[in-house]
């Protein structure tokens, strides 16, 4: 009993640590994940070594243009981070550099040159066409094996870039 009234702030302190512990893991389980960019395909709305705080509990919500980061299709050990160009159902079309979903011309105002190549992508059900904004220089869903991104590969939505604070913004 002596132990326990010397020890008591000690044991109030480590139950307190070990919750906040408990509370940041499961809030980084479930609610968030971060990310590192480790390169230059998504100019110039990321930079190479951009760290980015996203969120989880909303990825079965995705529109076309969000910024995503998923399970790469060919290694699911690694994690990329993409534009969504191409919904579920969607016809794809990059023709002349300019890419079409169903027939419309998509956004492009964020990228910074057109890419080089065409071609017409199909996107499964339950499956997203992604692409990087440096066109030219990304290896995006136009050269993967398996071209698309399948719903429960998407770890989260990018909300904001957290680091460096010269790069700080939010999407």
């Amino acid at each position: 009993m002596r132990f326990l009234k010397q020890n008591r702030k000690f044991l109030l302190k480590t139950t307190g640590l070990i919750g906040l512990f408990l509370l940041c893991l499961y809030l980084r389980m479930q609610i968030f994940t971060l990310a590192y960019v480790p390169s230059e395909s998504m100019v110039p709305t990321l930079q190479d070594g951009d760290f980015l705080f996203a969120t989880k509990y909303d990825k079965a919500e995705i529109k076309r243009y969000d910024v995503v980061l998923f399970d790469f299709p060919d290694n699911e050990r690694l994690c990329f981070v993409k534009r969504v160009i191409g919904m579920p159902g969607d016809t794809i079309e990059i023709k002349d550099g300019r890419v079409y979903a169903n027939g419309v011309l998509c956004q492009d105002n964020f990228v910074e040159e057109l890419s080089n190549d065409d071609g017409i992508y199909q996107v499964p059900e339950g499956c997203y066409f992604m692409l990087g904004d440096n066109r030219n220089n990304s290896l995006d869903s136009r050269f993967w094996e398996n071209t698309f991104v399948q719903q429960d590969q998407i770890r989260g939505r990018v909300k904001c870039i957290l680091f460096p604070f010269s790069h700080i913004k939010t999407f």
